[in-house]
């Protein structure tokens, strides 16, 4: 049943930050019958990933202060939704959403994907420079919205909103809130829907194992870890899939397949419904983050791609993925070549008994990580939330 009040999905960054985690909530919100439009800035090129082709976008090209000011107070006007989700605590999200919940008396819902500060070195960090004379020069760092002082500032006012969500158990342990664990919807991730080989044939790869990497292409990510095993096999039918990947992380894909061309396959963004095709036609799904700081909170998202997909999964036991997997993939070491390239050779030696494995894993995904789940949990949310 339609339902006539309307929510607004605030994204921070359209091209970089926060947004497959926008999509997510905001499909949830449609299939609970909610009317929602995604709003967000766009500092990079373009929206990345592209959206379902179900959800509306307002989007304002994205500006550094002062001008983010006026640019933020024009946005607001577009901004129509009797509540408002935050997508992460965010100068372009979350203070823009605050001083639009304040002007307009409407309920406001913080979504935290992320400790932001991880990437700043966690709760030690602090600002360096002068603070007065920073803020009103021209080339200071401060004129940037996604700078950590304001992360820093905006975190002491989370306490303000009328709901908190987060993505992982650390978060919630460190904020407080309700749970919300990264889904997928396993009606269009479902591998009955597609032929593996016919796509492989499609795309001209009939001749390779495929092992595939979804998430964003970062050195902390160990890409290097499974580009230094495929070194060590160097056996020409392996191959690493990498899909998508936003205009910030050219530079770094560039570097990989300078040093590693001849193991890489390089598969365009894809829009976001697209992407159970692509993820059928792999052999392996593989999620192996470094043991850094800026992981310990994460919830990766491509883990449950593959999970939903059915496929055998080799990922690295760090932050929350043994929890999230549990015996249902391939658990090794982080920055361990040596590991990822044992467990490529064990998984390739007997692969029906892998896919048996992969089955599993779709078996968990569907008791703990669909739309069912997440709309369950968005329904209790909301329920503590009044409309006026």
């Amino acid at each position: 049943m339609a339902n006539k009040t309307k929510i607004s999905v605030i994204i921070p960054d359209l091209s970089s930050q926060g947004t497959t985690r926008g999509y997510v909530i905001a499909q949830g919100l449609q299939k609970l019958g909610y009317q929602v439009n995604i709003f967000g800035f766009l500092y990079g090129e373009q929206i990345y990933p592209e959206p379902p082709y179900s959800l509306p976008i307002t989007y304002f090209h994205g500006v550094n202060l002062s001008s983010f000011i006026t640019t933020a107070l024009n946005f607001m006007t577009e901004i129509d939704g009797d509540i408002l989700y935050i997508i992460k605590p965010q100068l372009s999200s979350f203070a823009m959403g605050l001083v639009k919940a304040w002007r307009s008396k409407k309920p406001i819902i913080l979504d935290i994907d992320d400790w932001e500060m991880a990437n700043f070195g966690g709760d030690n960090w602090q600002y360096q420079g002068n603070l007065i004379s920073d803020i009103f020069s021209n080339h200071s760092e401060l004129k940037k919205p996604q700078n950590p002082l304001y992360i820093k500032w905006l975190e002491k006012l989370i306490d303000k909103v009328n709901g908190i969500t987060l993505s992982s158990k650390f978060l919630e342990y460190r904020y407080g809130g309700t749970y919300l664990p990264n889904v997928k919807d396993t009606d269009l991730f479902n591998p009955s829907n597609f032929d593996p080989i016919a796509i492989r044939s499609k795309y001209g790869l009939s001749d390779y194992k495929l092992l595939m990497f979804t998430g964003t292409p970062k050195p902390d990510q160990g890409l290097e870890d499974i580009l230094t095993a495929l070194d060590t096999l160097n056996q020409q039918d392996i191959k690493l899939v990498l899909v998508g990947g936003n205009q910030n992380q050219s530079a770094y894909i560039h570097t990989l397949t300078d040093k590693w061309g001849r193991w890489i396959i390089k598969i365009p963004p894809q829009a976001f419904d697209d992407m159970p095709e692509f993820i059928a036609m792999s052999h392996i799904i593989v999620v192996t983050p470094r043991d850094d700081l800026t992981n310990i909170a994460k919830f990766p998202l491509e883990l449950i791609e593959g999970m939903a997909m059915a496929k055998p999964i080799i990922a690295t036991k760090v932050g929350e993925i043994p929890r999230i997997i549990e015996d249902t993939g391939y658990l090794i070491p982080p920055s361990s070549p040596e590991a990822i390239s044992q467990q490529i050779n064990l998984i390739f030696a007997d692969y029906p008994q892998a896919q048996s494995k992969g089955n599993l894993a779709r078996e968990h995904c569907l008791r703990n990580y669909t739309m069912g789940n997440l709309t369950t949990t968005l329904t209790q949310v909301l329920n503590l939330i009044v409309v006026k």
